[in-house]
């Protein structure tokens, strides 16, 4: 009985392994705040800001480490135009664009159901942030959504530089929400 209870626990602890490795890619600790350098940020504060002011930041020239500008968590009005689920960390991407341009950006909820977040202290904020999207906008598939009517949201969150990598509504200069902390209708 012993062996066979080991044996199913392996298994089990073996393949919310798998899931975690299937989950993170690139900068993923940094995305999802479970990096050392998370203590930088200062949670209590936020800057307001725009997908235009976003998309005007310039690209910087390394990203092996979390950047200053990583470290400010902003909040920004805009209208959410899109979204998925994506295929390679399943966290939900979602388009959004500036109250009074077409500029687009990318920002993302990390997904609850990997290993990394399970075992993070924003577990529960992540889940909640997804049921919310769920119930609020739509249960994000693999494939985009296009919404014909455009959401008015205020969204906060950590800023982040992406690599260009081919993302629908990707500001130009890698700029990304990642991770939202919260969503708000407006």
């Amino acid at each position: 009985m012993k062996i066979l209870t080991l044996t199913i626990f392996s298994y089990i602890f073996n393949s919310q392994a798998t899931i975690a490795q299937n989950c993170g890619v690139e900068r993923w600790n940094i995305k999802t705040l479970t990096d050392k350098d998370t203590t930088l940020i200062d949670f209590s504060k936020f800057i307001k800001s725009t997908v235009h002011d976003q998309n005007q930041l310039e690209i910087p020239e390394s990203r092996t480490t979390r950047l200053k500008s990583e470290t400010i968590i902003y909040s920004i009005d805009c209208f959410i135009v899109g979204y998925k689920k994506d295929a390679n960390d399943k966290d939900i991407h979602i388009i959004i664009e500036d109250l009074n341009t077409d500029e687009t950006m990318v920002i993302e909820i990390p997904s609850y159901e990997c290993f990394e977040i399970q075992k993070s202290s924003r577990y529960a904020l992540f889940k909640e942030l997804q049921e919310w999207f769920n119930s609020n906008v739509g249960q994000p598939r693999s494939k985009f959504e296009f919404l014909e009517t455009h959401i008015p949201v205020t969204i906060t969150g950590v800023g982040f530089f992406d690599s260009h990598h081919g993302q629908i509504g990707m500001a130009g200069n890698g700029r990304e929400i990642h991770p939202v902390l919260s969503i708000q209708l407006r």
